[in-house]
Order: structure tokens, then C-alpha cells, then sequence
């Protein structure tokens, strides 16, 4: 072992030694782009516990009633649970354990020892999980006021469980069983179940405002089981195949790539087509019809192939009775919003297939603006009877006549519906725009506002509903969605 050690250590350093000799950047230059990275990310943090903190100023005011205190104190346990959720969401994504293709190129073809060449990413893996749960934890713990040892604690808690699961996911990755799906599923479920109770006003004492004691009790119990955990995933280093630690790793560039770019359809293009590689295959289905119907049945076909679009749609129906209960009072509207966006995005994959590919689009025998339409018909049914059945939400939130808040969820849909049209339909940046100069090099004008496509109809349709949540108001945000929608389908 110790031989094979020496041998890695040898390797590593050529590799370094051979980089080092082709260092394009000073050391100046590293350390001002180092500045400029930290202090993004200082004024970044600032602004979202600003964000954080005037956030629970404004709605504290508003809650008052025992069932919204008691969803308050079960959103601190909510936050951490997700927090944990999606940390085992990720490390199944990715791995947890990958290498950068150059890495599975150059090492893992070599016949040396596969532990001492991944060992210090798993370090890395566990210790960035912990910091991700940690801190989404403790964005909830701070949401729900807990006092100031409770979130300390609470904190602590989800960063070591994080820590745990990347031990387990670690196991399961070496084994290829199913367990970190299962867990995934798992937890998603549980977490489900949570939020309902929450919106039922049915918050059980176990969600309440937890006691330091039990906390100090779980954080220690938990702790040894992740170093046990870990300990069994260092054994299991060298027997995870090359092929799993390589797939994960092939995200990395274009994640990079689309993030670095600020293309958020490019990632979401990424993921898309890791699914489908990982699938391989569906049943052929027979089309129906000619024309534009046509083109509706193979949405029909779409949705059929992938049921997990609406499960996670009807799945994520509780998020506005959820903010009914905790008072948001007529800021639940941009939730409904926000949610029906976020949740039934992926409805619209046909929309994003015919923008990326435009020979595609000019292969059909109908005009470019019906086959955009006959694409998004489904989806955008799907997504208006979505926002139609959060009425009973809405009217909670702001009162009034039953018609007045069928049409404000109506609006609601149509806006969440036209948001992803938009984001789907976003094209890559222009590189013929003027260039400026940035700490990443010469990019187009166009590059830092492609992040806000989707999100500008977002807020261009709420607006209207937070200011005037009537018929009136559901008129002028609907009329709005139009010409923005009429423009996104007939554009060349």
C-alpha cells in the first residue's frame, strides 16, 4: 500500500510539474481574481441575510394566529430537511465520487492503487456537502426566529447528517445498488408529507420548536455514524469502476460552461440529456393525426414518457397553501407563480429542442408560429390548470368574491405558463454584439441579462396581481402575457 502511495505521489507531481511549467498567469493576476471572487461572494452572502432578515420583519407582522406561528416553527425543520434533500439529490447527479475526464484519462488507466488516487475527494465532497446543508439549514432556522443556540445546533445537525449521506451515497456508489435512489425518494416524500401537514394546520409537536438537549444528543449519535460511514466509504474507493467516476465527472465542463456563459437553459439542456443517455430507449408509439394536431398528440406522448413532470407539478400544488398558512398574505401570489414556473418548466422540452435546433423548425410543412403553438398547447393547459387549482389558496390569501380569485389563479397559470415559454425559447448569447471587457474576457452585452429571461415575464405578469389582486388587475396581467406570448411564437 504504502509502495503504491509513492507511486501516486510520483505521478502527481509530474503532472504538477508539467502544468507549472506552462503557467500562462502571474501570480498577481491569480491573486486579483481571487479578490474579485471573494469579495463576490462576501457581498452576495450580505445581501441574502439582508434579504433573509427584512423577509422575516415584513411577515412576522402579519403572523399573529397560533397556526401561523406553529408553520413557522415547522419551517426551520422543513428548511433542513430539504436541505438534506437536496444534498443526496446532487451526490446521486454526480456521484458522488467523480474525476475530471483528464483525470480518468491520465490516472485511472494506470494500474496504480484507486484509493490513494480519490481519497482526497472524498474529503472535499463531504466537507462541501457539509457546508451547502449547513447553510440552507441554517437560512430556515433563521426564518422560523428559533433562539440562537437552537440554530446553532440545528445547523450543525444537518451539516453532519449531509456528511453521513455522502458517506452512504459513497458505499452505494462502489455497490451500484439502489439505496440512494430509494433515500432520495425517500426523504422527498417525507419532506412532502411535512409541507402538507404544515398547510393542513396539523403541525405535530415533533415540528415544533426543538430543545437544545435532544439536538446535542442527535448531532453526537449522528456524528459517529458518519464516521463510520466514512470510514466504510474509504474501503470502497477501489471498488468504484472507472466508468461510474468518469460519467459524473463529463458534467463538470458543461455545467461550467453553462453557468460560466450565465446560460441556464444550457444546464438544464445538460441534465436533460444525461436522463435520456441513462434511459437509452422508450416504446415507439404510433402518431395520430395530420398537421398541428399532430404535433399535439406527440405532447400527449411526451407527457406519458415522463410522469414525473406531473407528479412534481401536482407534488409542488402544496407550496401555495403552504404560504396561505404561514401569512404571506398577497405575496402568495408570487408564489403560485414562482412555483407553477419552477415545477412545469419541464413540460416545455419540445419548445427547447425547436429553438436550439432552427433546421428542425424549418423541416415542418407549417409556418414556424403554429408549430411553436401546437407545441405549447399541452403544456400550457397543464400549467393554466394548475394555477386554477391554487384558487382555494388565493382566496385565503386575499379574500373576496369566489370569480375575483378564480380569475387572479387563472392569471396565475397563464403567467407561469408564458415564463417558461420564454425560458425555453431563450437563445444562446449573440457573440456579433459589441464585446466588454470582464474578469472572464471579452463578452457580448447580451450575456449578463440572458440569466433574468424567464424570470422578467415572471415579474412583468405578477406586478399587476401584487398591486391590484382583482379582476382588473388579473385583465391587465393576462393581456400582458398575451403580446409577450403572440411575440415569442410568431418571432423568426
Amino acid at each position: 500500500m504504502s509502495a503504491s502511495i509513492a507511486e501516486v505521489r510520483e505521478i502527481r507531481a509530474q503532472i504538477r510539474h508539467w502544468r507549472r511549467g506552462r503557467v500562462d498567469t502571474t501570480l498577481m493576476e491569480a491573486l486579483s481574481d481571487a479578490y474579485i471572487a471573494v469579495f463576490s461572494a462576501l457581498v452576495l452572502g450580505a445581501m441574502a441575510a439582508n434579504v433573509i432578515i427584512n423577509l422575516h420583519v415584513i411577515t412576522s407582522g402579519g403572523c399573529s394566529s397560533v397556526s401561523c406561528l406553529d408553520a413557522r416553527d415547522a419551517l426551520g425543520w422543513l428548511f433542513g430537511l430539504a436541505a438534506i434533500t437536496v444534498v443526496l439529490a446532487a451526490a446521486r447527479l454526480l456521484g458522488p465520487m467523480l474525476v475530471t475526464p483528464a483525470v480518468g484519462t491520465w490516472l485511472l488507466t494506470t494500474p496504480l492503487d484507486r484509493t490513494a488516487l480519490v481519497r482526497g475527494r472524498l474529503v472535499g465532497t463531504a466537507v462541501v456537502a457539509a457546508l451547502v446543508g449547513a447553510a440552507l439549514a441554517a437560512t430556515g432556522a433563521a426564518l422560523s426566529a428559533y433562539p440562537a443556540d437552537v440554530i446553532g445546533w440545528l445547523t450543525l445537525l444537518a451539516g453532519v447528517v449531509c456528511v453521513l449521506l455522502v458517506g452512504a451515497a459513497t458505499v452505494d456508489q462502489a455497490r451500484e445498488g439502489p439505496v440512494v435512489r430509494l433515500l432520495a425518494w425517500s426523504l422527498g416524500a417525507v419532506l412532502w408529507v411535512g409541507l402538507v401537514l404544515v398547510a393542513r394546520d396539523s403541525v405535530p409537536a415533533l415540528l415544533r420548536v426543538p430543545a437544545v438537549a435532544p439536538l446535542r444528543v442527535a448531532v453526537g449519535v449522528t456524528a459517529v455514524a458518519g464516521a463510520v460511514l466514512l470510514v466504510l466509504a474509504y474501503r470502497s474507493l477501489r471498488l468504484i469502476r472507472r466508468e461510474r467516476l468518469v460519467s459524473g465527472g463529463m458534467l463538470l465542463p458543461g455545467i461550467s460552461g453553462a453557468l460560466a456563459s450565465l446560460d441556464l437553459t444550457l444546464f438544464y439542456d445538460i441534465l436533460v440529456a444525461r436522463h435520456w443517455r441513462a434511459r437509452s430507449s422508450v416504446r415507439v408509439v404510433r402518431g395520430r393525426g395530420i398537421g398541428a394536431s399532430a404535433l399535439v398528440w406527440r405532447e400527449v406522448v411526451r407527457l406519458r414518457r415522463t410522469p414525473q413532470v406531473l407528479i412534481a407539478l401536482a407534488a409542488a400544488l402544496v407550496l401555495p397553501y403552504l404560504a396561505t398558512a404561514l401569512g404571506l398574505g398577497h405575496l402568495m401570489v408570487m408564489v403560485v407563480t414562482f412555483t407553477g414556473f419552477g415545477a412545469g418548466v419541464g413540460l416545455f422540452t419540445s419548445l427547447r429542442v425547436l429553438s436550439r435546433t432552427a433546421s428542425l423548425l424549418r423541416c415542418f410543412p407549417l409556418p414556424a408560429a403554429a408549430v411553436r403553438g401546437a407545441c405549447l398547447g399541452v403544456p400550457g393547459a397543464v400549467l393554466v390548470l394548475w394555477g386554477l387549482a391554487a384558487t382555494p389558496a388565493v382566496h385565503d390569501a386575499i379574500g373576496g368574491a369566489w370569480a375575483t380569485n378564480l380569475a387572479v389563479a387563472l392569471a396565475c397559470g397563464v403567467v407561469s405558463a408564458t415564463a417558461a415559454v420564454r425560458w425555453m425559447t431563450s437563445r444562446p448569447p449573440d457573440y456579433r454584439l459589441p464585446l466588454i471587457t470582464s474578469p472572464m474576457g471579452a463578452v457580448p452585452t447580451s450575456l449578463y441579462f440572458s440569466v433574468l429571461r424567464g424570470f422578467d415575464v415572471l415579474v412583468l405578469g405578477t406586478v399587476p396581481l401584487l398591486v391590484a389582486p382583482t379582476t382588473n388587475g388579473a385583465a391587465v396581467s393576462m393581456a400582458l402575457m398575451a403580446a409577450v406570448l403572440s411575440f415569442l411564437v410568431s418571432r423568426p
